[in-house]
C-alpha cells in the first residue's frame, strides 16, 4: 500500500459497518442535540427564576435566624458533599481568602454556600486535567522534527495554566453579564420608584414593589431590590442593607442610588424629587454611550468593507468589461 494513498473513513470501520451508516448516526445525534437544545431554550429561563427565587428565600432564612435563633441547615447534594469534603480536608481555602473570594461569588450572582467549595475543587482538578491533556498533546508530536518541536514541552504547562485561569474567567464573564443586565435596568427601576414614592409607600415596600414588578424583564435587578427589601426589614440599620446593595453591584449608577436613598433617609428631603433627578441623569448617560457606540461603527466597519464588499463591488464593476476585452482578442 503507498504511504501517500489519502486515509479513508471506511479503513477505521469495523466489518459490517458502511460509510452511509456513520451518517446516519451522526445525522441523528444532530437532530437529537438541536432537540434538547431547542427544549432547553424554554424551560432556562424558570430554571434561573426557580434559582432566584431559592436565593432570595435562603436570604430570608439566613437573616431570621441570625436574629431570632439557629438555622436548620438542609443537606447538600451528594456531589456538592464531596467537593465540600475534598476541599475541606485538602484545604483548599484559606481563611484569609474566604471573605473577598464569597464577595466575588456573590457579584456574579452564585449566592449559594456551598458556591466557594465548588470553586475550589475546580481550582485543583481542571489544571489535572488539562496538564494530563497537554501531556497527551505532547507524547502525540514527539515524533514530528518541525522548527516548532521545542515548543511541544509547553503544552503541559499550558494546560494547567489554562486550569487554574479558567474557574476566575468564568466567574469574571458572569460577573460582566450580571453588571450589563443591571446597568440597562436602572432607568426603568428608578421611573418605578419614583411612581412608587410618590404613592406614599416606604422604602421596603418601594423596593419590594419595583422588585416584583421588574422581575421577568430584569431579573437580576430585581433579586437585588428583593434582598435589599428583606434586609431592611430583618438588619437593625436600614442603611447597613444599602451598603450591602452597594457591595453587591459595585457599579457607580447603583453606589450613585444607594447614596441618595441613605441621604435623603438621614436628611428627611423628598425621595420623589431625588430620584427623579437621578433618573434623567442615568437616561442622559445611557444615550451618551449608545452615541459612542454609534460612533465607533464606521472604524469598525472598514476592515469588514474591505475585506467582503470592495473586492465583490470591483469583480461587479471589472468583470463585463474584462469579458468583453477577452471576446475581442480572441476573435
Amino acid at each position: 500500500m503507498s504511504t501517500n494513498q489519502p486515509l479513508q473513513l471506511s479503513s477505521f470501520l469495523p466489518k459490517g459497518v458502511a460509510v452511509d451508516d456513520v451518517y446516519v448516526l451522526l445525522a441523528t445525534l444532530a437532530v437529537v442535540f438541536c432537540v434538547v437544545a431547542f427544549s432547553g431554550g424554554f424551560s432556562s429561563q424558570n430554571g434561573q427564576m426557580n434559582a432566584r427565587i431559592r436565593a432570595i428565600a435562603e436570604r430570608r432564612r439566613e437573616l431570621r435566624g441570625e436574629l431570632v435563633g439557629p438555622k436548620k441547615r438542609r443537606s447538600p447534594e451528594k456531589s456538592i458533599s464531596f467537593m465540600r469534603t475534598v476541599a475541606t480536608k485538602l484545604q483548599l481555602i484559606k481563611k484569609n481568602q474566604i471573605g473577598k473570594t464569597e464577595d466575588e461569588l456573590i457579584q456574579a450572582g452564585l449566592r449559594s454556600k456551598d458556591a466557594i467549595f465548588v470553586l475550589a475543587f475546580f481550582n485543583l482538578v481542571l489544571p489535572i486535567i488539562l496538564c494530563a491533556i497537554g501531556i497527551v498533546i505532547m507524547k502525540m508530536n514527539e515524533g514530528s522534527h518541525s522548527k516548532w518541536a521545542t515548543l511541544n514541552y509547553a503544552w503541559p504547562m499550558l494546560g494547567a495554566y489554562i486550569g487554574l485561569k479558567l474557574p476566575w474567567m468564568y466567574i469574571a464573564h458572569k460577573r460582566k453579564k450580571r453588571y450589563l443586565q443591571i446597568q440597562r435596568s436602572l432607568s426603568d427601576v428608578l421611573d418605578l420608584m419614583t411612581i412608587s414614592a410618590e404613592a406614599g409607600l416606604s422604602l421596603a415596600a418601594m423596593l419590594d414593589r419595583v422588585s416584583r414588578e421588574l422581575h421577568i424583564a430584569y431579573p437580576e435587578m430585581a433579586e437585588e431590590l428583593s434582598l435589599t427589601s428583606i434586609e431592611i426589614g430583618f438588619l437593625p440599620d436600614r442603611n447597613k442593607a444599602l451598603y450591602n446593595l452597594a457591595e453587591r453591584c459595585k457599579l457607580p449608577e447603583v453606589r450613585g442610588i444607594t447614596s441618595v436613598l441613605i441621604q435623603t433617609e438621614k436628611y428627611g428631603t423628598p425621595i420623589a424629587q431625588a430620584l427623579r433627578v437621578l433618573s434623567s441623569e442615568f437616561r442622559q448617560a445611557r444615550m451618551l454611550r449608545a452615541e459612542q457606540k454609534a460612533a465607533k461603527l464606521p472604524a469598525l466597519m472598514t476592515v469588514p468593507m474591505i475585506i467582503f464588499i470592495l473586492p465583490t463591488l470591483f469583480i461587479v464593476i471589472i468583470a463585463p468589461a474584462a469579458v468583453k476585452l477577452m471576446d475581442t482578442f480572441a476573435h
